[in-house]
């Protein structure tokens, strides 16, 4: 078991060759750059600076557009939209999916039914977030029944633990994030169990599994941290994020 503080998005890109490092000005403010660039287009006295900007605008839009076509954002509130415009989702290659009511309760959830199990679906990457028990195993059963083309899965409230290891993911599923509510230190020892065997009867194909303990009480995510370190797996990676 390795433990560092690991962000989510190197799961999603450990493994993805030509990932692009972090620059300095990428670190910057968003604000901070809406300004720089609005403050220098305002300087059109200079001929050769506004095609200078013009072609900085042009390599901008070049490199976030793919961004923009790739990743996809489906909630509550826009399944009925995304179901209108096929050709979109047709481009998406990161799904985002937020559900914030049960599966049962939920019309939105027939329309993400219909578009997942077209045939174009062909999403590499998947993050849900639900808390409802029901409309997560719902979606990730889906997922399972539906694609193989999903490699890298983050789950962003992950209770399914209570119910005993099950093979509910893709079998394509290589890096796997799981975001972890566990309460007290009863749900913890249930958890532990479950990894344990989870991991030994269905998680052969997994390369990295992070366990993140952003939803955990102090105490709890403390004791988490020992416990895991426990179970002893090299793929097996904890975000402790109590610096």
């Amino acid at each position: 078991m390795a433990q560092e503080n690991t962000d989510v998005v190197d799961v999603f890109d450990a493994a993805s060759a030509g990932t692009v490092d972090s620059s300095p000005f990428a670190n910057l403010p968003f604000e901070l750059v809406i300004i720089i660039i609005t403050a220098a287009a305002r300087d059109r006295a200079s001929p050769s600076w506004v095609a200078s900007l013009a072609l900085l605008c042009r390599a901008i839009r070049n490199a976030v557009n793919p961004v923009l076509f790739e990743t996809l954002r489906m909630t509550d509130m826009n399944c009925d939209a995304i179901a209108r415009h096929k050709t979109r989702f047709q481009q998406t290659r990161h799904l985002h999916i937020i559900f914030t009511k049960p599966a049962r309760q939920n019309d939105a959830f027939d329309r993400f039914e219909e578009l997942v199990r077209q045939p174009f679906s062909s999403f590499t990457a998947v993050t849900l977030l639900s808390y409802s028990s029901s409309c997560c195993r719902r979606m990730l059963l889906l997922l399972q029944d539906s694609t193989a083309t999903v490699s890298h899965l983050h789950v962003r409230y992950f209770p399914l633990y209570y119910d005993g290891p099950a093979n509910w993911l893709p079998s394509s599923v290589t890096h796997l994030a799981l975001d972890l509510p566990l309460r007290d230190l009863d749900d913890l020892d249930i958890f532990v169990l479950y990894i344990s065997q989870y991991l030994e009867e269905f998680g052969r194909g997994l390369e990295r599994l992070l366990l993140r303990t952003t939803c955990m009480p102090m105490d709890v995510k403390r004791a988490f941290i020992d416990a895991v370190d426990g179970v002893a797996v090299a793929r097996l990676w904890v975000d402790d994020d109590r610096a």
